[in-house]
């Protein structure tokens, strides 16, 4: 959609170029006409000084000043509030004034009158003005419609897309629990019902992470007090029925009664992308360390390590939809919503991984302490 915005800015910006460039010239031929009326009105103005130049004692005027000079440039009569520094013109525009010089005989005298008026800018500051309001509602109003025209498909598409994976999700969870329970309640067990339960699991992971995903940023997921040391034990005994189906033994490190303070829904997908991406890239027959340890007053450490393919590009796996091996299937999405999880948690994360060898992926979650606000 950000392409398909360039080019309307683009013209905005052509608009607006030339609706400055018309208002500077509407200003300039404003201000040149306006001029050309006040040097006819000096001329005019002049001569009837000089009409009744014996009278110049009596003169006076708000709006018009004059000074006359002799030959020699002496001043013999002056009313300008500045009188212009050089004297050798006849139209001048100088310190916010405009001057008229003209020469007369009196007397057998040649003298000079100089009329002058100050410059009023208020009709120019207001057509400047004028200009820029017109030219800044024109390109909002051109930007707004093209955006309307090109965010509206998008914002249609988007919800028409969150609508059909919102059916999808609600479609696929009904199946999905049937035959989860009625595998149970068969109690056959061998190695062909155990790949069952793996698989439904596998996707009972991927459609939580699917659900997630799509709800997050419009629900508000209720914080609560977890015993973090049996919350995580119960997760490794769900999940480890998807590692069974490798040979792959979980050995576990975990510190009793250790406790959160977060919401159980995103606790389970913190703790079930970490242990399900462990199992999906380990090699079989291989082994998965799980540590949860008190760090301080302040932390527990949590970490799951694996013995598998390792990571090339450590800093990219945490992006939404990026994945380093296309062959195992998914989203994308776990390790993305691992991070938004951390970051809104304040939970320090890193992974450290040696391609080929195996990677160890530590989460320092803040440990729960009873505050007064957790129960508002």
């Amino acid at each position: 959609m950000l392409k398909r915005l360039n080019i309307p800015i683009i013209v905005a910006i052509c608009i607006t170029l030339l609706f400055i460039f018309q208002g500077i010239q509407i200003v300039n031929l404003s201000s040149k006409k306006d001029e050309n009326t006040e040097i006819l009105n000096l001329i005019y103005k002049s001569k009837e000084i000089i009409h009744d130049i014996k009278n110049i004692q009596n003169k006076s005027t708000l709006i018009y000043e004059f000074g006359i000079y002799d030959k020699d440039d002496n001043v013999l009569y002056s009313k300008l509030s500045i009188a212009p520094k050089n004297r050798d013109f006849q139209i001048l525009k100088s310190d916010g004034y405009l001057y008229y010089k003209t020469s007369f005989v009196d007397d057998g005298d040649l003298l000079f009158l100089v009329v002058a008026k100050k410059l009023d800018y208020t009709k120019f500051i207001f057509l400047a003005t004028l200009m820029a309001i017109i030219t800044i509602v024109v390109v909002f109003a051109l930007m707004y419609v093209s955006y309307e025209s090109i965010s509206k498909p998008y914002q249609e598409q988007k919800k028409l897309m969150s609508m059909f994976f919102n059916d999808a999700m609600h479609e696929l969870k009904t199946p999905l629990g049937i035959a989860t329970i009625n595998l149970e309640m068969l109690g056959y067990k061998d190695k062909h019902t155990h790949r069952i339960k793996s698989a439904l699991k596998e996707m009972k992971v991927t459609y939580e992470d699917v659900e997630f995903f799509i709800k997050n940023s419009y629900t508000n997921l209720p914080k609560i007090k977890i015993n973090f040391s049996y919350f995580l034990l119960s997760r490794v005994k769900f999940i480890s029925t998807i590692a069974n189906v490798k040979n792959i033994k979980i050995l576990t490190n975990i510190e009793k009664n250790l406790e959160i303070f977060m919401s159980e829904i995103e606790a389970t997908r913190l703790v079930d992308n970490n242990l399900s991406n462990a199992i999906k890239y380990s090699k079989e027959n291989s082994k998965i360390f799980i540590n949860l340890t008190k760090k301080d007053d302040d932390f527990i450490l949590f970490s799951v390590e694996d013995f598998g393919r390792g990571i090339k590009d450590t800093n990219e796996i945490w992006k939404r939809y990026t994945r380093e091996d296309y062959s195992q299937g998914g989203f994308g999405l776990g390790l993305n919503i691992i991070s938004s999880i951390c970051k809104k948690y304040s939970i320090k994360y890193e992974v450290n991984s040696i391609y080929g060898k195996g990677s160890t992926f530590s989460y320092k979650i803040p440990i729960y302490m009873d505050k007064i606000l957790d129960n508002i």
